[in-house]
């Protein structure tokens, strides 16, 4: 499984396009709420994520973040306690984490 995070300001094709590609890979990707049901994108799209950010589960079954960078979207993850434990989660486990742009990392 493969949680992409938005939050609130996140640019649309750092999000939109690894979503797109990595489903069209046959991967499993989820989106996640972050700081809300219905995230807004930095150009306005609303969009509304598979799960909130206090629904993921940590474990063997993840195999990838994703974080896209935009403003203020990057500082919302960063300042969310859930995808903080997602990024030190998937360092501590080997496990892939695309921060994207501006997106926070380890």
């Amino acid at each position: 499984m493969i949680y992409v995070f938005l939050a609130n300001g996140f640019e649309e094709m750092e999000a939109m396009a690894p979503i797109d590609c990595l489903r069209r890979a046959g991967k499993q990707v989820v989106t996640v709420a972050v700081g809300g049901a219905a995230i807004r994108s930095s150009h306005g799209m609303h969009v509304i994520p598979d799960l909130t950010e206090q629904e993921i589960t940590l474990d063997d079954s993840l195999e990838m973040i994703v974080l896209p960078g935009g403003m203020p979207g990057t500082l919302n993850l960063e300042n969310s306690e859930q995808v903080q434990k997602a990024i030190a989660y998937c360092a501590a486990h080997d496990k892939w984490i695309a921060a994207i742009c501006a997106a926070p990392s380890i």
